[in-house]
């Protein structure tokens, strides 16, 4: 053997050896702050991808490189800890504690990663599921979210069971298209539609939008969410395109952890009452003759005299609604396969007899890691639900609205049936609310089904380097069938329709699937690239079939069984595909910068295969984690900034000029008169630039967070009348511009915390300012978002706000309110005494912003406004109030059995307590339902209702 071979061999050994020498294991145990083990804890050596996760008892055992490492330990809900790891000191014992300001938590801000929140350019708003649901139990998702968040402001088109709810994310998104955020669900495209039962063909009232009806996020089960996420401005929902000018909202479920299954029960019991009676004028006989004459007054004191004078507000919304809501989830798993199963079952009565919402929901998600490389998911979701929400809202003397009949029905006119069953007709109103009530139905049932799958390949990793593939499908498929009956004896029937049902079955159908190629990469002086390509394609269906029919034959409720039937069907296909490139920059949690663009084309565009541009840029610089930062008490100062850009495609239809069908001599044809469509029509869009910093205080136990944004919305879409003589009634336009501007705080402080009594609170605090910036025609009167200047409607002009009311004045129209708020304000706060004990409590300051209260205008036409409101000037009234959102009350009983791992009671309430000047039910709610300039117009809602339960739940 040469020199030259036992030289190379020596060297190699030298090598092999120092290798050997160089890398050591590193093992350990971690627990939370009770000595609990915590199963699946992260643990990475940092600057790398190298890492591991803890067993079923915590345990960890990790191979390092090199002679050090600094081991970072991560887990939901905890504080991160680093701890350098070395061969002399490679048994850790590490104990994690509760992260007080969720720091750590990750939020889904793209379609295929996330950021820590202590990272984050965004003010995202996040909801826990503690946040949800452990205070009191929730009707629907979307109403459990008041007051918990900042930017978001929630309107409620109806109190009746069963939801009718919109969210608005920093003010006004569009006049005519969605103003709804995007709402994806464990990666599924959910439809939050508001369907119509076709009521108003029967009850007068003008629009869908006028029958309160529910809106379909009302289907999910709040106790199925672990978290929700809202992007509320452009500069965080770029990445979503065309389908988030008006936000996004980003939920996940529960999933299963590795470890002893758990099995959980929970049964709540509970009443809706009224939130508040408005009351109703009481008469003496002298003023009943004075208002009503003398023969009123005398049937008024053979009533009184008979005993027969009575309070019908509290007849028809004085019932006390039994609540029950029953819930069973079973998870667990092991180190491969994890599963979550829930099944529940809410009946809800409601204020009026005969009204109330049924939901009966299962639901399983399973992971499945199939090798180290690849692992899956599947998420499946089954809702069946049924509401009856009877008749309320506007109408044009169809006589079903218990608001426009109450304001008109004199309290000692007797409208109980006789012994016979016969009810009288009402002699002052349209129809006889007690016969509506009994009589008559307005019903919903729904069968849906949501069910996703992702899959996640690693193809390539090295120390410092990862590559994988990601993907997801989804579909959310739901039957909706509608029924409304009004028999042929109502008086408002009697002698013209003589009676109708209309019968509804609506299929809609969304799909969706996304692809991703995602390339990490650490650099040795700490750098993390994080690279994102991938397409996305999103497809909506909707058929909508109504069946109408009148004339009836007495006692049948069947469609054939009438004289006159029309059937009306609306078709819809809408596809988008995207493109979309991000990357992400980390500088050792220092300094972390944002770019990324998406690409979208969409068949509602005026040309369906152009793509529109939707760029995105945000820097985070976390100030205090630089080492020349030496202020002990402030362990976080972060400045950001982000802009971004989303959009908005016209609304189905608008491309094309619309036909009505007509039918002369038995020929079927088409002729003008709808609506002059656009086929060169572009999507409208937000242009968003935020600022805003971060602060935390002694360890987080104040933290403090500021944003500032500027949001202009461009080339809104819009319909104009257009003269008739045209043969056309509106054209599509957008010559339009709006800005929104607003400022959110939040403030989180822990002013207790010891071992027996901790107390946390949270402030939220925003406003959101509007200004129409540009407009190409003269101001004018938006279609369907009111009821004309002579009564106030929402008025659009230039250099004023798009949410200003306006009425007739002596030289033109005059602003006469603004629904806007001046500012918004909760505050949350949880109390823990013991390990027993837990108290929770939210309330709600709304100050400013007007409503135009036109169920007044009616209880003055009909003589029926109580005494104290007699003298209310004008129908616009301060919408302000102070309420008392959520309160909670549990008691966790010692433990006293080996089968029950926890018992757990208490009671709460919502909406227990409201502070208002406001005059009527609610100056929350809108009669024009979820869409538009939907806020602050009130005709007969259906009342608000306040809510009280009993809670239990047992884990095993």
């Amino acid at each position: 053997m040469n020199y030259a071979t036992k030289f190379s061999m020596l060297l190699a050994l030298l090598f092999t050896t120092a290798t050997a020498m160089a890398q050591f294991n590193v093992t350990g145990n971690v627990t939370d702050g009770s000595g609990e083990p915590l199963i699946g804890v992260s643990i990475i050596v940092k600057g790398s991808t190298t890492g591991t996760v803890t067993d079923f008892n915590g345990d960890f055992n990790l191979n390092v490189k090199g002679e050090r490492a600094v081991l970072l330990f991560s887990y939901t809900g905890f504080a991160s800890q680093e701890i350098e790891a070395t061969p002399d000191n490679n048994r850790l014992n590490v104990t994690l504690e509760e992260d007080i300001a969720d720091l750590e938590e990750v939020v889904v801000t793209g379609l295929a990663s996330g950021v820590k929140r202590s990272n984050l350019a965004n003010n995202v708003s996040t909801i826990s599921s503690q946040e949800l649901t452990e205070v009191t139990t929730q009707q629907t998702i979307d109403g459990a979210l008041y007051g918990k968040m900042t930017g978001v402001n929630i309107i409620s088109s109806s109190g009746a069971p069963g939801g009718g709810i919109a969210m608005r994310l920093r003010g006004i998104s569009s006049l005519t298209g969605n103003n709804q955020p995007l709402f994806i669900i464990d990666g599924v495209y959910i439809s939050n539609a508001e369907i119509p039962s076709g009521l108003r063909f029967a009850s007068g009232a003008n629009s869908g939008s006028e029958e309160n009806a529910s809106n379909r996020l009302a289907d999910l089960n709040p106790e199925d969410i672990e978290s929700i996420e809202v992007l509320k401005g452009a500069s965080a929902a770029a990445i979503y395109g065309t389908r988030a000018n008006a936000g996004v909202v980003i939920i996940t479920t529960k999933q299963g952890q590795a470890g002893k299954t758990k099995v959980r029960f929970e049964q709540d019991f509970g009443v809706n009452t009224i939130q508040r009676f408005v009351g109703r004028r009481q008469y003496t006989a002298a003023e009943v003759e004075e208002a009503f004459g003398p023969d009123e007054r005398a049937r008024f004191e053979r009533a009184v005299a008979d005993g027969e004078v009575f309070d019908y507000e509290q007849e028809i919304y004085g019932n006390d609604g039994f609540i029950t809501d029953s819930r069973l989830s079973i998870s667990g798993g092991n180190e491969k396969t994890t599963f979550y199963f829930n099944t529940s079952y809410r009946d809800e009565e409601g204020i009026i007899e005969n009204t109330g919402f049924e939901r009966f929901s299962m639901r399983l998600n399973v992971d499945h890691r199939i090798s180290d490389k690849i692992k899956m998911g599947v998420n499946a979701n089954y809702i069946n639900s049924f509401a009856s929400r009877s008749f309320t809202g506007n109408e044009n003397e169809g006589g079903l609205s218990y608001g426009y009949n109450l304001a008109f029905t004199r309290d000692w006119v007797n409208l109980f049936p006789d012994a016979l069953g016969n009810y009288p007709t009402n002699p002052n109103a349209a129809g006889n609310p007690i016969f509506v009530r009994d009589n008559t139905w307005n019903e919903e049932r729904n069968n849906r089904f949501i069910s996703g799958a992702n899959m996640e390949i690693n193809l390539y990793q090295t120390d410092r380097t990862i590559f994988k593939l990601t993907g997801n499908v989804g579909v959310d498929f739901l039957l909706n069938e509608t029924s409304v009956y009004v028999p042929e004896t109502h008086q408002a029937q009697a002698g013209g329709n003589n009676g109708f049902i209309g019968e509804g079955r609506n299929g809609l159908l969304n799909y969706n699937y996304q692809a991703f190629a995602v390339l990490d990469h650490y650099t040795e002086s700490n750098i993390n690239f994080n690279t994102q390509v991938g397409v996305t394609y999103l497809n909506f269906d909707r058929d909508l079939v109504l069946n109408r029919a009148t004339q009836l034959i007495p006692g049948q409720t069947n469609l054939q069984n009438s004289g006159a039937q029309q059937i009306s069907q609306a078709l819809a296909t809408e596809e988008d595909f995207g493109f979309v490139a991000q990357e992400q920059v980390n500088w050792d949690d220092k300094i972390i910068g944002t770019v990324g663009i998406r690409f979208d084309k969409s068949s509602l565009n005026g040309d369906p295969n152009q793509f529109f541009a939707f760029p995105r840029a945000s820097l985070a610089v976390n100030v205090a984690n630089f080492d020349f930062w030496s202020i002990n008490s402030m362990n976080q100062f972060k400045l950001r900034v982000a802009y971004g850009e989303t959009g908005s495609s016209a609304s189905f239809g608008s491309l094309f000029t619309t036909l009505a069908s007509t039918n002369i001599g038995g020929q079927v044809g088409i002729r003008a008169g709808g609506s002059l469509g656009n086929p060169n029509l572009e999507p409208e869009t937000s242009q968003e630039l935020e600022f805003g910093a971060d602060f935390g205080i002694l360890n987080n136990k104040l933290n403090l967070g500021v944003t500032y944004y500027i949001r202009d919305v461009e080339n809104l879409l819009y319909d104009f009348d257009i003269p008739s003589s045209t043969g056309w009634a509106d054209e599509s336009r957008s010559d339009f511009d709006l800005r929104n501007q607003g400022l959110e705080v939040q403030l989180g402080f822990t002013p207790v915390n010891r071992e027996k009594f901790q107390w946390n609170s949270t402030v939220n605090y925003w406003y959101n300012r509007s200004e129409v910036t540009r407009l190409g025609v003269p101001p004018f009167v938006p279609t369907g978002v009111a009821f004309g200047l002579g009564l106030g409607t929402f008025f659009v002009e230039e250099g004023e706000p798009i949410t200003q009311l306006k009425g007739n004045g002596a030289e033109g129209p005059v602003t006469i309110g603004d629904v806007e708020p001046d500012f918004q304000l909760g505050w949350f706060n949880q109390i823990k005494i013991g390990n027993n004990i837990d108290f929770t409590f939210l309330t709600h300051w709304k100050e400013g912003g007007d409503v135009l209260n036109l169920s007044r205008l009616l209880t003055n036409l009909g003589g029926t406004t109580p005494e104290e409101y007699a003298d209310l000037v004008g129908f616009v009234e301060d919408a302000s109030y102070f309420r008392l959102r959520e309160v909670g009350l549990y008691y966790t009983l010692p433990k006293f059995s080996n089968t029950i791992s926890r018992l757990r009671v208490g009671v709460s309430g919502r909406n227990l307590l409201t502070l208002t000047d406001y005059s009527s039910y609610d100056p929350e709610v809108s009669t024009k339902g979820t869409t538009g300039l939907s806020t602050g117009i009130e005709v007969t809602p259906f009342p608000s209702t306040r809510q009280a339960y009993f809670h239990v739940t047992a884990e095993f």
